[in-house]
């Protein structure tokens, strides 16, 4: 039996394209030795291809709608701001949760989102143990919440190690001419310094655990081999014509340095957990290393993925585990299930995946829990409500933004926070259309394809959903859009040619297809389209050149495999086609329509038996396949059987004309969604024009930074008369009793300056950061509240500990920030004409109100009442005073 003890190591973006050169000469021991006493395959990844929805994928077993990890940021609920994901977005259990449930101990480090660390049973180490480094010189605290329990954080903390601690004997292990290198410039040197302690500093916590805490799990990932990739795979042989010699000829080792480094790792842990561990070695997805590598990345969030290859790595090895073989089929989503069955548990009816039952040398109980989620117990995840302090992920988020995942948060908190929610819809939407959920997808690609018109991506991927669900007028209309805005791409032309071949335009389809293929024939899907357009038009060997042009560029192409088998099949030639769709199933399992090709390319050799499993094997699929129901019942040996199988395929008649109705009522539904979004946008564009064509205004603007007394000189307007555009939302509180007189619809503005209109002679309260996005058609006479910068500070920081939060920044930082940009926004102010601007003095005002209040009634033409402002003054509000006077 397999034994109880299991180590799982993560090399996140590992390739077997590199790493079998590198084992045939002898540069990966410890992952070859791995190899020859357990079982391999490629890992078909998921859908999109990002890391943190990947590896809790993996630890979870669900996939990212489930487990709520939809990108590498979200907005903090807290405070609107743009924030990391955390393991508090992370809505079910990981294996290391029902572990503890179960009374295991798990030693868990650096797994990518599990900041703040876990308080489970055993240890858990996050993710931003090992980074944030700060500049040379500084100290260097680890992050709060890093380590879990907090009595290994004095030990742990010391075994980090700074990049300024690599020093030049390392680097040249991996750079042999790096004192060539330019330290006066920006170079890559920087780069690698950083992956590499952030490598041995994850090495350093997770070799530590294993020889001083038990664990019956050691889950540990190291994200070092996608950070090489990123930074240097374009400099990996062989050398790609857009790569300059000399820098090929300095970073060409980096990348094959890196799977060393990580193989030296791998020999330690196999050496500290013993043979009776069973091991497993996985990646999340595979890295781009030939042709297939991406000359530019695209200008978008996430635009590295595109390097990522969706095919990773997977090796088991250990007691009762089958020795030196291959296995196929493997998903990520099968990680979770077998690690569970190695301990002695089963899976969870809510996991997709499978338990990976041929890598066993006796299978393991197929028997499955209905979910881990309704087991009850302390299973170490955070208790609801649970949240990680802004300025720890203030921190996190500069990670992801130096990798180049995402850009740099915009100024503007609510458009950065839109934006944010945008990307998490669209990697949702490719969640759903990576599962052929495609009518689940439309609505979110409606609406953030409305939201952002420009990004070509989003377009595109609206007309394929379209299109998949029979939207063909629709997906003609977005891909021509697309077209009309700069997007001529191969991918709209080969939309466009699948709509044809679809509604049985066989010529114009292929006309559309040779045109993209013009543009790029180095897309292998491409040619897999004009392999299956050649296929419906009987041109046979056209069609087999296609699938032979897709496997040349891609051997790894799982559709080419099976459109060559089907045209195999078609030829007669029935062993070659059983090969090919061998193949493409050996790629990607959960295809039904290529097991189906196998079973009848098996049928036609006479190997029964076999194509019986192989058609029910396409049984087990979503969507099963008909016609294997109508085979089965005729070929299958058992009468009782053969007659379910014909009763199915009768029921399968009456359970498709359901769907073609269900999906009747979806393409009515998303048509009426054109319809009001078609509505909508006339009505903004009306409101618009109304803006542009409408009387300028004057306005009265109350400004100033947040705590600067702009809840004052609200209250003294009221007081005096003057009619106040509020909505009432945010109400009193101790920081604020009297109130805060704040209107939230003018955070829209910059988007909707047509929205000012509403509070046309009244009088707004519009904190400094949105003065500039006021239209500048207008006038505003403007109440600037100026207090002395120390007692803003002082008075922030308060409120936000009232609210239970840790400030985000050190006192010293936020008097620098915000005094630099008090002193911006006076100068705009002055400079810019369509503002006219008294300059309060806060402090002054409460101290000695009588003058000021004669210049605001000045200020304001006479329209107030000194004595009625007076009133509202109340010195004992003005608290948190720089200087408290005696």
């Amino acid at each position: 039996m397999p034994s109880p003890k299991v180590l799982l190591v993560g090399w996140d973006a590992a390739d077997w394209k590199i790493i079998h050169p590198m084992i045939q000469r002898g540069q990966m021991p410890a992952l070859s030795g791995l190899i020859d006493r357990g079982v391999m395959a490629d890992m078909e990844t998921l859908q999109p291809v990002l890391s943190p929805m990947l590896w809790n994928s993996i630890a979870t077993g669900k996939t990212a709608d489930e487990h709520g990890i939809l990108g590498f940021t979200e907005v903090d609920p807290a405070n609107g701001r743009v924030r990391p994901v955390t393991s508090t977005s992370r809505r079910v259990k990981a294996l290391w949760n029902v572990l503890s449930q179960e009374g295991l101990r798990s030693n868990v480090v650096s797994w990518f989102g599990g900041h703040p660390a876990e308080p489970i049973r055993g240890t858990c180490v996050s993710d931003a143990y090992a980074r944030a480094f700060p500049p040379a010189g500084d100290t260097w605290p680890t992050m709060p919440g890093s380590i879990w329990p907090d009595r290994l954080n004095e030990v742990l903390s010391d075994l980090r190690i700074h990049p300024r601690e690599i020093d030049a004997s390392i680097i040249r292990t991996f750079i042999e001419r790096a004192p060539e290198i330019d330290q006066s410039q920006p170079n890559l040197l920087h780069t690698l310094t950083k992956v590499l302690a952030e490598c041995f500093t994850t090495h350093a916590a997770a070799t530590y655990l294993m020889e001083h805490e038990p664990w019956d799990l050691m889950a540990v990932y190291y994200i070092g081999i996608d950070h090489f990739s990123h930074a240097f795979m374009n400099y990996h042989p062989p050398r790609e014509d857009w790569v300059p010699v000399e820098h090929f000829e300095m970073y060409k080792d980096v990348v094959t340095g890196g799977y060393r480094l990580m193989d030296l790792f791998l020999a330690r842990l196999l050496f500290l957990a013993g043979p009776d561990t069973t091991v497993l070695v996985l990646s999340d997805h595979g890295f781009h290393s030939d042709h297939l590598r991406p000359a530019q990345i695209p200008d978008i969030p996430a635009g590295p993925a595109t390097q990522h290859r969706p095919l990773g790595i997977f090796t088991l090895a250990g007691a009762g585990i089958r020795r030196d073989e291959r296995i196929y089929g493997v998903n990520l989503l099968d990680v979770a299930p077998t690690v569970l069955s190695l301990f002695g548990l089963p899976a969870g009816e809510d996991m997709p995946g499978r338990v990976l039952a041929e890598a066993f040398e006796n299978s393991p109980d197929p028997a499955r829990i209905p979910s881990w989620e309704l087991v009850e117990g302390d299973s170490g995840m955070h208790p609801v409500g649970f949240a990680m302090p802004p300025s720890d992920a203030e921190r996190l988020l500069q990670q992801f933004i130096d990798l180049g995942y995402i850009d740099e948060p915009k100024d503007d908190i609510e458009a950065a926070a839109a934006e944010c929610e945008r990307e998490r819809k669209w990697n949702l939407a490719r969640v759903y259309t990576g599962g052929m959920r495609y009518a689940e997808a439309l609505p979110l690609l409606e609406e953030i394809h409305a939201q952002a018109p420009e990004r070509g991506d989003y377009g595109l991927a609206l007309a394929e959903a379209q299109r998949r669900i029979g939207l063909y007028e629709e997906a003609t209309h977005s891909v021509e859009s697309a077209i009309a805005n700069h997007r001529d791409t191969p991918a709209a032309h080969m939309i466009l040619g699948n709509i044809a071949f679809e509604q049985g335009r066989l010529q114009e389809a292929l006309r559309e297809l040779l045109i993209a293929e013009q543009a790029d024939p180095r897309l292998p899907d491409l040619h897999v389209s004009i392999g299956f357009a050649y296929l419906r038009l009987r041109r046979w060997n056209d069609a087999l050149r296609a699938f032979s042009k897709a496997l040349e560029i891609d051997p790894h192409s799982a559709s080419a495999w099976h459109g060559q088998a089907i045209t195999q099949l078609r030829l007669g030639a029935w062993e070659e086609s059983a090969a090919s769709a061998l193949q493409s199933v050996g790629i990607h399992h959960g295809a039904p329509r290529a097991h189906f090709t196998l079973g009848m390319a098996l049928l036609r050799l006479g190997r029964r038996e076999r194509a019986i499993q192989a058609f029910e094997t396409c049984l087990t699929l979503r969507p099963p396949l008909r016609a294997a129901h109508r085979v089965l019942a005729g070929i299958h040996p058992d009468a009782a059987r053969a007659a379910a199988h014909l009763r199915k395929a009768r029921e399968f008649t009456r359970d498709r004309e359901a769907q073609m109705r269900r999906m009747e009522t979806l393409r009515q539904e998303a048509r009426h969604r054109a319809i009001d979004r078609q509505e909508i946008r006339e009505s903004a564009k009306a409101e618009q024009a109304q803006e542009e064509t409408g009387p300028a205004l004057d306005f009265t603007i109350v400004s100033g930074l947040p705590r600067s007394g702009t809840s004052l000189m609200m209250q003294m307007l009221a007081a005096a008369g003057l009619h106040l555009q509020t909505d009432g939302a945010r109400v009193s509180d101790p920081d604020n009793p009297e109130g805060y007189y704040e209107w939230e619809a003018v955070k829209r503005v910059g988007r909707r300056p047509e929205i000012l209109r509403e509070a046309a002679g009244k009088v707004i309260k519009v904190v400094a950061p949105l003065l500039g996005q006021l239209p500048a058609r207008h006038t505003y006479r403007v109440i600037y509240m100026d207090r002395p910068i120390d007692e803003v500070v002082k008075s922030q920081r308060k409120m936000i500990r009232n609210r239970g939060n840790r400030a985000s920044e050190d006192p010293e930082t936020m008097r620098r920030l915000l005094g630099n940009f008090r002193d911006s926004t006076l100068r705009m102010l002055e400079r810019q004409k369509h503002f006219h601007a008294l300059i309060v003095d806060y402090p002054d005002l409460v101290r000695d109100p009588g003058p000021w209040l004669d210049r605001i009634a000045a200020f304001l033409n006479g329209a107030v009442d000194p004595g009625a402002m007076a009133s509202a003054i109340r010195p004992d509000l003005y608290r948190n005073r720089a200087i408290q006077k005696v």
